[in-house]
């Protein structure tokens, strides 16, 4: 036999299918792959070692982890976690209804927005939630969940809180280069005294410069703005846009950007279509989707969310923090675990 007979008898042996690696074939984005072929035992084991590694790494979220569970087994026990509590406090309002009474608040009617076609902001976001684990995880207290925007008065309080911290450090430059420090020092001091001011200014304004998604009456609380007060409206109404990603100058960070845009403007206090810029650092989908998910009284509250209601319920406050927390969602977390004792959370 040739030398090319040879070779081509090895290449056929290759094609073979015994010949072929094992396990499952796992495709990359990059168009790579390779093959997944350990057994279970040796997944098992492998998953058991990152496990106890993990545990010696982070002892105190491994002993949190245990108390959870612990107690999520003595509610199990003692028939808690699996029984129903009422849930008339929830709205059984159609979409119709829940209008007439954002109109009723709002004191006028609503006229339906202009269709919005941007190219800056492309199409609204889908209003699905794909994964039961996608969710915005935090300020909510199960009754309202709250998203700050990023052109507001928290927004201005931070650049007026930078001018300040600036405009001291340079009277403190111009004193020690005239040698005139204590002409300079009441000015540094003014300077100073609005940069902390601007801290108690910022958590004053906070809560009026917040989306309130309130769950229980099925309507979204608009922020305010300087020259205009906040309206209600059906979450059904609102839009949210992705705007791409904003990078900074010479290669620095990049953020997310949205756009919230309500379908329908109230007639007496908006001559534009109602419109806001989202927090810093965007939205994702599923982060939109999400509170969207929070709205629906007809899936319970997303578990994701339960650590955030259990850090309220020990503060005693409501998201915002400006009031107690809600006495309807009290019966679902144990007085003393602080922790949510029901399966789920309505």
């Amino acid at each position: 036999m040739t030398t090319s007979d040879n070779n081509q008898t090895t290449d056929n042996e290759q094609l073979l299918p015994e010949n072929e690696p094992k396990g499952e074939k796992i495709m990359l984005s990059d168009g790579s792959h390779f093959y997944y072929n350990e057994t279970k035992e040796e997944r098992d084991r492998h998953l058991e070692e990152r496990l106890r590694k993990w545990r010696e790494e982070n002892p105190e979220e491994a002993a949190e982890i245990r108390r959870r569970g612990k107690n999520r087994k003595r509610y199990i026990l003692e028939k808690k976690y699996f029984k129903e509590l009422p849930k008339d406090y929830l709205h059984k309002q159609s979409y119709a209804q829940r209008l007439a009474k954002a109109e009723a608040l709002n004191g006028c009617k609503f006229r339906d927005s202009p269709p919005y076609k941007s190219k800056a902001w492309g199409e609204p976001m889908d209003r699905v939630l794909h994964e039961k684990r996608d969710s915005f995880r935090s300020r909510c207290d199960g009754k309202i969940a709250i998203m700050g925007r990023l052109n507001g008065f928290v927004t201005y309080s931070y650049i007026i809180q930078w001018f300040s911290f600036w405009l001291g450090l340079m009277y403190i430059i111009a004193g020690l280069t005239t040698g005139n420090i204590i002409g300079y020092w009441p000015l540094s001091g003014i300077a100073t005294l609005l940069f902390i001011a601007m801290i108690y200014v910022r958590r004053f304004l906070e809560p009026f410069d917040q989306f309130i998604f309130n769950r229980h009456t099925g309507l979204v609380r608009t922020p305010h703005n300087w020259w205009r007060r906040s309206f209600y409206i059906p979450y059904e109404d609102i839009e949210c846009y992705h705007g791409g990603v904003v990078k900074s100058a010479r290669g620095g960070g990049a953020r997310e950007s949205a756009k919230f845009r309500c379908m329908k403007t109230p007639k007496r206090f908006y001559l534009k279509t109602p419109e806001f810029i989202a927090r810093f650092g965007g939205i994702s989908q599923g982060q939109w989707a999400g509170y969207l998910a929070f709205m629906d009284t007809s899936i319970p509250v997303n578990e994701n969310l339960h650590e955030s209601i259990e850090y309220y319920y020990t503060l005693d406050k409501n998201a915002l923090e400006t009031g107690p927390f809600p006495e309807e969602i009290k019966p679902y977390l144990d007085p003393d675990d602080k922790q949510v004792n029901r399966e789920h959370v309505w």
